[in-house]
């Protein structure tokens, strides 16, 4: 093999390198996408069980606030 094949062959490996990076660098960006995404989904999940537990209020709602009746204690 001379060395004007193995220099092709090098070069055909670091594009066929250099196309799976960028594949992965485009999947990494996508799951990074729906990380957010479900964290996003968590967040307003938390935020509704914490509304539904504490009866829509917390123990230091500020002075004002309207009572809810029924609230546990």
């Amino acid at each position: 093999m001379s060395i004007a094949d193995r220099v092709l062959d090098a070069l055909k490996s670091a594009i066929r390198l250099e196309t799976r990076v960028t594949s992965l660098a485009n999947d990494v960006r996508d799951l990074a996408r729906e990380v957010r995404d479900i964290d996003r989904r968590l967040v307003r999940i938390e935020a509704a069980i914490e509304f539904g537990t504490r009866g829509g209020f917390s123990p230091t709602s500020p002075p004002g606030a309207p009572a809810i009746e029924g609230r546990r204690k």
